[in-house]
């Protein structure tokens, strides 16, 4: 065979033989990259799911906590914590426990959402628990079943039960557990991924320091009131005093031109024999003159106070016996009044003249709010301690940004020279002296001044004791 045969016969006899064997390690080279490929196409992807949600949680962690710091009211901040708590994770209920006052350190049931069954309010767990320090120690979320063991108390356990498919998020306040999250499973019936509980444990970092600083906030409120209610009485207690010193000089002025006018009543009386009607107005003057004389030893009285004596006071006697002094003067002005009496209505311990002195006054008041005439209507009504006493005009009313101040000595409405101011300042004082309280308040027909009085069971009980 020629050199030229062997060199064309030589690849035909090798070509056949060596294609296959290279195309078959090419496809399975391409079928691994391939494989590779998908692989890291699908963890990629997860990867992009998780960075997604994590971006998301981070994001409604900010907006949250965002709103979170501008939320001051307690438990508006609650109800918004668990339910985000709720939306976010799709748990199916939430409740919180937290110290319910300075004065327990047990945290107990403040706030729960969400369908299901939850613990009594009147449960507590003990902080110092081996439950709530183990909890402080790990600073996450935890699931419910993990927990429960025989080294729970039985109300933990009890608590525990209804939040046995979820999860336990404590509220860590500067290495402090402040309280404690609980949540039951989750709506659509899932487990609680890795991204839920690192979500929940960094909203309970935010939470803890939202509810310190809404506690806070509660507590400076408190203290500020306090502080004002404070002042306020100190400025009322310096009025009175000013008052008691002049009401004391009054006294001794008023006193002296008090008993010439009745030294001459009493001539009056004698040159009035034969003319009964005469009698009887000069009757009336003089027991008007006896209750100023009253009058004024209380104004003594305000400045040397003395103990009380009380006795059985019927009101419905006492009201009549105002609206007969007062008959002419509410005519005269064109008031109609209606009496609404209850029946049998029980007496209260008091002393007649000072009650009196109260109801003159607010009938007065009322005669002066209607100048142009109207109608005052005067009801009682009572239950087993208390006899409630209603005077409502058809006046004009009071403002509501000087009600607060309407019961301050020398406070008044009226015209210069028309009033002192001291009318319903007076009338407080005596109807706290008698236990009781009066309050005004505006209706659509006009005001209306309310007076509760103890009646004489509720007097001889708290008498007793005391």
């Amino acid at each position: 065979m020629t050199e030229r045969t062997r060199k064309k016969t030589r690849p035909a006899a090798t070509r056949p033989r060596r294609k296959p064997a290279a195309r078959t390690v090419v496809d399975n080279s391409l079928q691994q990259l391939q494989a590779e490929i998908d692989q890291k196409v699908v963890q990629l992807t997860e990867s992009n799911r998780q960075l997604k949600r994590k971006i998301f949680d981070l994001y409604t962690i900010f907006e949250i906590s965002r709103n979170f710091n501008a939320v001051l009211k307690f438990q508006t901040l609650l109800d918004s914590f668990i339910f985000t708590c709720l939306g976010q994770v799709g748990a199916s209920r939430g409740a919180v426990f937290l110290r319910r006052d300075a004065t327990t350190d047990k945290l107990h049931l403040v706030m729960a959402k969400g369908s299901g069954s939850i613990p009594a309010e009147n449960i507590g767990i003990d902080p110092q628990s081996r439950l709530l320090t183990y909890l402080a120690g790990l600073n996450r979320p935890v699931p419910v079943g993990d927990l429960i063991s025989d080294a729970c108390t039985p109300e933990e356990l009890t608590i525990l039960g209804d939040f046995q498919s979820g999860l336990a998020v404590p509220l860590i306040y500067q290495t402090r557990l402040i309280g404690l999250l609980l949540l039951a499973d989750k709506i659509s019936g899932r487990q609680y991924t890795m991204d839920d509980i690192e979500f929940l444990s960094i909203l309970a970092n935010q939470i803890a320091v939202a509810i310190e600083n809404a506690r806070l906030y509660e507590g400076e409120k408190m203290a500020a009131m306090q502080l004002r209610n404070l002042q306020e009485q100190l400025l009322q207690s310096e009025r009175l005093a000013a008052l008691g010193e002049m009401s004391a000089k009054i006294a001794h002025e008023v006193n002296n031109p008090l008993g010439i006018i009745k030294n001459y009543l009493l001539l009056v009386r004698r040159t009035a024999e034969e003319k009964p009607e005469a009698i009887k107005h000069v009757a009336v003057v003089e027991q008007e003159i006896d209750r100023i004389a009253g009058i004024v030893r209380q104004l003594l009285d305000v400045h040397r106070p003395r103990p009380p004596i009380f006795s059985r006071v019927n009101l419905t006697l006492v009201i009549g016996e105002v609206l007969a002094l007062m008959e002419r003067p509410l005519s005269s002005n064109s008031i109609e009044v209606r009496t609404v009496f209850a029946e049998n209505l029980p007496d209260v311990l008091g002393e007649p003249d000072n009650l009196k002195q109260v109801f003159l006054n607010l009938v007065i008041n009322a005669r002066d709010a209607m100048p142009d005439g109207g109608s005052l209507t005067i009801a009682t009504t009572f239950d087993e301690d208390w006899v409630r006493t209603t005077l409502c005009d058809t006046g004009p009313g009071i403002s509501p940004e000087i009600q607060p101040r309407i019961f301050d000595p020398f406070f008044t409405t009226k015209e210069p020279g028309q009033g002192t101011g001291l009318g319903l300042s007076v009338c407080y004082g005596i109807i706290k002296y008698h236990n009781g309280s009066i309050s005004f308040r505006n209706t659509e027909q006009g005001g209306c001044f309310e007076i509760l009085l103890p009646t004489v069971k509720k007097g001889v009980e708290r008498d007793a004791g005391n």
